[in-house]
């Protein structure tokens, strides 16, 4: 694996890969895996899920996780949030990945990509652009949030009840970047035990998740997502629909079994399956998925 920071939109962004690196030449026709992540946009969350479609496939595999999600270390600073949100909220995210797809993409890539959760809406905005459309082989959409986010399970909580703490929460979290490491660490150990969570892959990502500026962002993002994600972009997905699977998830708070019901009728040739899998893959299915979604690849080829 390799990872480092590139500029994409004004904000250094960490870009990890498993197989070749983005900045890398090669004259060959090749395929390659693009992650696009979910809110929040930590690129650790989905090494695991890279990893195991890396050496189930033997392609690259490139993660882009989203502008301001991973706080660089050093030196290197980030557009600050106050006065430059428009770089960090949705249609900020999308630029990003396009500036993404502009500078790396090469001409002879077959491209495989993955949207998980806003991913998938990213994904649909994005299609169609000059810099990937003819290279793009299959995209696939795991419990993707592209449509009526505000009127889920989740999107109500989050606008009824948690956008009225989100000060707290990350007041909260300053206090806990202060606490000594060991104290972290307990904090984190029990809260993964009690969720299931496999410690020994999440800890340094929850660490990197639970910081005031990282959580501005993703608040920010989220909220900007449960205003703007309305009407489903039918259209990118009839334009592409033997390239385009959909993957819901039956008790899925942000895209919910209805969903995949109405899409259902709404386009009856669509590719779409429901399973039984969490909406947060991430946190403790990501080889089961990856296994999945690789073999869904491989049937392509």
């Amino acid at each position: 694996m390799h990872q480092a920071y590139l500029e994409l939109n004004k904000v250094r962004t960490k870009i990890s890969t498993w197989g070749r690196w983005v900045e890398e030449s090669t004259k060959e026709v090749e395929d390659i895996v693009i992650i696009v992540t979910g809110n929040p946009g930590v690129n650790g969350f989905y090494d695991l899920f890279a990893k195991t479609l890396y050496e189930k496939l033997g392609y690259s595999v490139w993660c882009i996780g989203h502008a301001g999600h991973d706080l660089p270390e050093g030196p290197i600073d980030l557009p600050k949030f106050n006065e430059h949100r428009e770089l960090y909220g949705l249609q900020g995210q999308i630029k990003h990945k396009v500036d993404f797809f502009e500078k790396y993409i090469p001409n002879n890539a077959r491209i495989h990509l993955i949207g998980h959760s806003i991913g998938s809406y990213m994904i649909l905005e994005l299609i169609n652009h000059p810099a990937i459309k003819d290279k793009i082989s299959d995209v696939y959409l795991l419990f993707p949030t592209i449509e009526h986010m505000a009127d889920t399970t989740n999107g109500k909580f989050l606008t009824n009840f948690i956008k009225h703490i989100v000060w707290l929460i990350v007041f909260l979290s300053w206090i806990f970047t202060i606490l000594p490491s060991i104290i972290q660490n307990i904090l984190l150990y029990g809260y993964m035990l009690v969720m299931g969570i496999p410690s020994n892959v999440h800890l340094n990502n929850l660490k990197a998740l639970i910081k005031p500026g990282v959580l501005r962002r993703v608040f920010f993002l989220a909220y900007e997502e449960l205003d703007q994600v309305r009407e489903r972009n039918n259209e990118a997905i009839k334009a592409n629909i033997n390239k385009v699977k959909l993957y819901y998830g039956k008790t899925d708070g942000w895209a919910p079994e209805s969903f995949y019901e109405r899409i259902k009728v709404d386009i009856p040739n669509v590719n779409a399956q429901l399973c039984s899998f969490n909406h947060a893959f991430v946190l403790k299915t990501s080889v089961e998925i990856g296994q999945i979604v690789g073999d869904w690849i491989k049937a392509k080829q």
